[in-house]
């Protein structure tokens, strides 16, 4: 028996670049999302613990090293 191989419809490259833009614009909407809830979650952990300056600033540079260590990972 003859296996016939698939064929996938043509698609224009502006089809395509269209296509990975509309990926990359919801990856970052995503990414957005979950950065603003963080940042949110943050806040609310310096209201609710009166936190200082230093100890405020000192929370936000190990989230940014936080940040920075996933994206590391990724690549």
């Amino acid at each position: 028996m003859r296996k016939t191989p698939t064929t996938h419809p043509a698609r224009s490259h502006e089809d395509v670049a269209l296509m990975l833009t509309e990926a990359r614009n919801r990856e970052r909407l995503r990414c957005a999302g979950v950065i603003s809830a963080r940042l949110d979650a943050l806040a609310r952990l310096i209201a609710t613990e009166h936190l200082d300056w230093s100890d405020a600033a000192e929370l936000l540079r190990q989230e940014a090293t936080h940040i920075d260590n996933q994206a590391q990972e990724l690549h």
